[in-house]
């Protein structure tokens, strides 16, 4: 979805959470219902935000937003159709905005999921459903001591004294300890910020290692899984992120690097700044510039010139579904929902475009994946069973 069609949407739901307080104006109402007549869909989407049940939905996954920071952005997204008087309602409103554009967005889902320009159908409500991913961590030093990071925290600090929530309060002190793990599981997520000031986001399933005081030549940490790095200048300290098959190399920067064990690529992508990195088996190196991303096979380095945005979508909260293989997009939601998927018979490896929100649940995004060749069904352990929906048409219509 562009820009004008984001501002839009995030607009129509003002104006629906004002027409429900029956506070709608005229010249507003005109706007309302001149939308309402663009498509069927507008009109069924109109419904469901007046449905209870949606409205509570839309509430629950409103409990996973940074009202902080998404206000500031609505701020900005609604001012191609604003006034002042309309940002300050908005703003006095917020909670109850933010509510009603969550339900449009989950019901849109800000992009079509089939090139037709149809939404996908849902087949089957899934009964058993998983939350998104929680802010939840572990802490281990090299003392052997374990914390168990609040969920109700977003971030930790380190420094020389001991780590602290970014709020002040106390975690541990470093006492003997030279180094530590911060590691996220399946359905985690949390930020770091290390000695140096650099901050850290690390996506779920990620482990981070790095020591509680930086060498005075360099700065060197370890990563399995994925994170976003925002490394704090230091012409004489370079930052290096050691992973499995490479190490990647830079003085201050802002770039992602994706590093999962299960996958047979690490990605590293470059927003700002420069970086190095260099493969481990051959030496190979390659020098970065924003938007180019390094690819590591293992056996060969490529770098190619990629869409920064929809890369680390992750680090924005979406989820970004464009020209990905059934495969790629069952990873991220396995690691984002601690889910085992579990392919059953001949499953077509279908590609998918689009996306949404990290805060919906998963029934929600395995409605827009709904493909007409593949049936999904999550069981109460954990599985999520992908397969065939139509065996007999998979083998010849018998």
């Amino acid at each position: 979805m562009d820009t004008k069609e984001e501002e839009k949407l995030i607009f129509i739901s003002s104006l629906v959470l004002r027409e429900m307080r029956g506070a709608l104006s005229g010249e507003d109402r005109l706007f309302l219902e001149s939308w309402l007549q663009e498509s069927k869909w507008n009109q069924q989407v109109y419904q469901r935000c007046l449905d209870e049940a949606q409205q509570r939905e839309g509430y629950t996954s409103l409990a996973h937003f940074d009202k902080k920071h998404n206000f500031e952005s609505l701020k900005t997204k609604i001012s191609f159709h604003s006034s002042k008087r309309r940002v300050g309602l908005v703003k006095r409103l917020w909670p109850y905005v933010a509510a009603a554009s969550v339900l449009l967005a989950l019901s849109v889902v800000w992009y079509w999921f089939q090139d037709n320009g149809h939404p996908v159908e849902t087949q089957r409500t899934v009964a058993i459903d998983r939350l998104p991913a929680s802010h939840q961590a572990i802490i281990t030093l090299s003392d052997g001591r374990r914390f168990s990071l609040n969920n109700n925290e977003k971030q930790v600090v380190i420094n020389g004294s001991g780590i602290r929530y970014d709020d002040g309060h106390d975690i541990a002190s470093i006492e003997a300890a030279v180094s530590a793990n911060i590691e996220t599981p399946r359905g985690g997520t949390y930020e770091v910020t290390l000695p140096d000031g650099t901050r850290v986001k690390l996506n779920a399933g990620t482990i981070l290692s790095y020591p509680t005081q930086f060498a005075k030549d360099k700065r060197e940490v370890s990563l399995q899984g994925e994170a976003f790095f925002e490394v704090a200048k230091r012409k004489k300290q370079p930052f290096i992120v050691h992973t499995k098959n490479q190490q990647v190399q830079v003085l201050g920067t802002q770039f992602n690097i994706n590093a999962y064990p299960t996958s047979t690529q690490t990605k590293t992508t470059l927003l700002e700044g420069s970086v190095q990195v260099k493969e481990l088996i051959k030496g190979q190196k390659l020098n970065l510039l924003p938007g180019n991303q390094a690819v590591n096979t293992g056996t060969q380095l490529i770098k190619q010139s990629v869409n920064v945005q929809q890369e680390i979508a992750w680090v924005y909260g979406k989820f970004n579904f464009d020209g990905k293989s059934l495969r790629q997009v069952m990873d991220e939601l396995s690691q984002w929902y601690a889910v085992d998927v579990v392919y059953k018979g001949d499953v077509p490896d279908v590609s998918f475009f689009g996306g949404t929100f990290r805060t919906s649940k998963l029934s929600t995004i395995l409605k827009l994946l709904k493909d007409q060749d593949l049936s999904y069904h999550l069981t109460d352990d954990g599985k999520l069973i992908i397969e065939h929906s139509n065996p007999k048409t998979q083998k010849g219509g018998q």
